[in-house]
């Protein structure tokens, strides 16, 4: 099987926005998923197609097999700015009323109060996952390596990111792709390699 590694568009989607949610499922749930009517899969599958910040298409880059999505991941860095922040928002407030839009963001606070944005010098990943009937096939390690490479082409000196304590299965594949713990903070360990 040929794997291709692309950034996203928005009619990925449907096959994307169940690997996001399962890259967090119990933290995005708690943030985007107390409407019964609005739900996180609904906000990630509206906030992909929208483009633009955090759970954004533009932001993203999949594994591929032909039109079949197999993985998926992001990375955020230092230069992406305001912009990237306010598209994050406008997704949110497009989404929910904004009743919940407020309530959401304070949330989204409780938890972003425990997590370091990334330094000038490093690439933040996330939201990597890998559909299930693939996983130990070698799509997560190619994902890795194409944020490997997107690090060294913005000229970043680490790849870093953050893991919920109790996601072993997580913490286990970053160890065995030479990612080392630099702190824990909350309930999340940061993880950095060298680029």
């Amino acid at each position: 099987m040929e794997i291709k590694i692309r950034q996203g568009v928005a009619s990925d989607a449907a096959q994307t926005t169940p690997l996001i949610l399962n890259a967090a499922k119990s933290l995005l749930t708690s943030i985007f998923g107390h409407n019964r009517n609005k739900t996180a899969d609904g906000y990630l599958s509206h906030a992909w197609e929208l483009g633009g910040g955090q759970y954004g298409f533009n932001n993203h880059w999949v594994a591929c097999s032909g039109d079949e999505v197999l993985g998926v991941v992001t990375a955020w860095h230092s230069r992406l700015g305001a912009a990237f922040d306010r598209a994050t928002l406008d997704s949110i407030i497009s989404y929910f009323t904004l009743d919940e839009a407020m309530t959401v963001l304070m949330r989204n606070q409780t938890v972003a109060i425990n997590l370091t944005p990334p330094a000038n010098t490093e690439l933040m990943i996330g939201h990597l996952s890998v559909e299930e009937s693939s996983r130990r096939t070698g799509i997560g390690s190619m994902l890795v390596d194409a944020m490997q490479a997107r690090a060294e082409k913005l000229k970043k000196r680490k790849l870093v990111l953050d893991v919920e304590v109790a996601n072993v299965p997580a913490i286990r594949f970053y160890q065995r792709h030479g990612f080392a713990e630099e702190s824990i903070n909350k309930g999340f360990i940061r993880f950095a390699r060298p680029v």
